[in-house]
């Protein structure tokens, strides 16, 4: 593993950096599906950096009260930057409330520049993904596979690569939908979808799980569900595109 990089008398965490990358590559290849579909991509920037802004605030804030006791003992760590103290949902719900915010405000078509984002954000996914693999972050569980990779004596599945690939899979996908004309919406439910059952089949991968009622891992529930639920979408997606053309035909 390299959790650090060197350069010269600076000592670079690895992680953070792929996680700065990782927000970029989503930015640009989001900025550049948006172009291919008539939408401004400096608006895909805009709305992707108030997301991450709000996003790091509500994370890092959320971390502050669920572990409240600790902070109040030493308050100065409430300004520390830790990359381990940030919790991730409150930091998402927060990011997508602003991005579409700022899409609403803009007068956006926002299931075109949910399409735009969704190959973005799974490439930015995979990058994130190799990056815990080289820092040993969300580590695999015990395999005697030839594959397997060597973390503090023990050989482990490579979970945050399945993860990666699995990402750059279903955002190709997606990608090929969106540009072969599908209907506003359907990409990035695909991508929802994909990404969504790659999570419920590749979380016992993982060594350590969240897990809720007693032993379900809870990546895998929330993960099931999202597919459910975009599968419902492009079922609605397509019932509407086939009362469309029934109308048009008449």
């Amino acid at each position: 593993m390299f959790p650090i990089i060197q350069l010269g008398p600076l000592s670079l965490p690895t992680y953070p950096l792929a996680l700065l990358l990782a927000g970029w590559v989503a930015l640009e290849v989001g900025a550049r599906v948006a172009q291919r579909l008539g939408i401004d991509g400096d608006h895909v920037y805009n709305a992707g950096l108030y997301g991450l802004v709000a996003g790091i605030v509500a994370a890092r804030f959320a971390h502050v009260i669920a572990y409240w006791p600790a902070y109040r003992a030493q308050p100065l760590e409430i300004f520390g930057f830790n990359t381990s103290a940030f919790l991730l949902w409150p930091g998402v719900i927060a990011a997508l409330a602003v991005a579409g915010w700022y899409a609403y405000r803009r007068r956006l078509p926002m299931a075109r520049l949910l399409d735009a984002c969704a190959p973005g954000a799974l490439a930015g996914v995979a990058v994130a993904g190799i990056g815990a693999l080289l820092a040993g972050r969300a580590y695999g569980a015990p395999t005697d596979l030839p594959w397997a990779v060597d973390l503090w004596g023990v050989a482990r599945h490579p979970s945050q690569a399945y993860e990666a690939l699995a990402a750059l899979i279903v955002a190709g996908l997606a990608l090929r939908m969106i540009l072969q004309g599908s209907r506003p919406g359907a990409g990035a439910l695909v991508a929802l979808a994909g990404y969504g059952l790659s999570r419920w089949l590749l979380e016992p991968f993982r060594a350590e799980s969240a897990t809720i009622l007693g032993g379900l891992r809870l990546a895998q529930v929330l993960g099931l569900a999202a597919a459910l639920v975009a599968l419902w979408g492009l079922r609605a997606v397509g019932r509407r595109a086939g009362e469309a053309g029934a109308a048009a035909a008449e």
